[in-house]
């Protein structure tokens, strides 16, 4: 079969197009067959070697939408034919994929193969972040960083759903669109105005009580400074520096909470609950996935090189469909 793979770190230009074998199934496992995968910022940390893979050749990706073509003896849940969405599927740039049976989704018929790689990891993360590690609450006040971005997107769409009146930020009026059309109840432009004062006075001087941080590095002391006593600051990311230094004192005088999410780490039990619910959601027309744009197979290196370059707001996707 054919997959994206790279034989060591480097820039977008290791990944080229190569033929690898055809993964073969344990019994608790399904072979899809990828339709789209999509790339997010992690899939570059491991392409550079900030973190490291297993071994090489590797191939990348780990979302995907696809279809079931085999089951494993054990799998009661799932049949060939099955549409389905994944995430934590190591090596979705591949024509197919072995993953465990309770790892996948089912992709509702309204949306294509290409929604359900754009909806994984993104809304899985904002999920977590926002139920299983923030406990969101029905009326809470909370800030979502980067409501343009695929998480923050994702999240927005979640914690409306769940009640929440959502502050969102943007860097621009086009990306605040984008969060307002998501959701997003009050978006501040915080390259024109001071986001601290916004976000206080649109609290009444009380603060948010959830935090949704996609660079925690460059925004922990204006995060203590926004965060309600007993709030709730939730890392998803820190591209810039992620061994940050921790404001012990501003965090003890909110009797607040720093809370780090991962998904490759989540307990199984949440990542099912929460792809469950996601699918439910799509089913039922809540939600929507935020496509930025769609790649050819063979177009890995360029697709890379967009990401790195936040070139398209929401997600760029690898389309496998011939």
């Amino acid at each position: 079969m054919k997959a994206v793979v790279y034989e060591a770190y480097g820039d977008p230009h290791v990944l080229k197009l190569s033929e690898v074998s055809k993964p073969t199934i344990k019994s608790n496992e399904v072979l899809i067959q990828v339709k789209a995968s999509g790339i997010n910022p992690v899939d570059t940390y491991f392409r550079k070697g900030i973190r490291e893979v297993d071994s090489f050749p590797h191939i990348p990706h780990f979302d995907l939408g696809g279809v079931v073509v085999k089951v494993g003896t054990d799998v009661t849940d799932t049949q060939i034919g099955d549409r389905v969405w994944a995430t934590n599927a190591k090596g979705a740039s591949a024509e197919y994929v072995a993953i465990a049976a309770d790892c996948v989704f089912p992709l509702p018929d309204p949306l294509s193969y290409i929604d359900g790689a754009a909806l994984a990891m993104p809304f899985m993360t904002a999920y977590l972040s926002l139920f299983n590690r923030g406990q969101l609450k029905e009326n809470e006040k909370i800030l979502i960083y980067g409501a343009a971005g695929a998480v923050g997107h994702a999240a927005v769409q979640l914690a409306k759903k769940a009640g929440a009146h959502v502050l969102a930020t943007a860097g621009n009026p086009e990306k605040a669109l984008l969060a307002e059309q998501a959701g997003a109840d009050e978006v501040i432009l915080y390259k024109e105005e001071d986001l601290v004062e916004k976000v206080m006075e649109l609290t009444n001087q009380k603060g948010v009580s959830l935090i949704l941080d996609m660079s925690v590095s460059e925004n922990m002391e204006k995060n203590l400074e926004m965060i309600a006593v007993t709030g709730r600051i939730i890392t998803i990311g820190s591209p810039v520096n992620n061994t940050p230094p921790l404001l012990w004192r501003q965090l003890n005088m909110k009797h607040a909470s720093l809370i780090g999410v991962l998904l490759f780490t989540a307990p199984s039990v949440e990542l099912q609950t929460a792809g469950q619910a996601i699918s439910e959601g799509f089913a039922g027309g809540t939600l929507t996935a935020h496509i930025g744009k769609v790649f050819s197979y063979e177009e890995a290196a360029v697709a890379h090189e967009a990401l790195e370059s936040k070139q398209y707001d929401g997600r760029i996707i690898l389309n496998h469909l011939n």
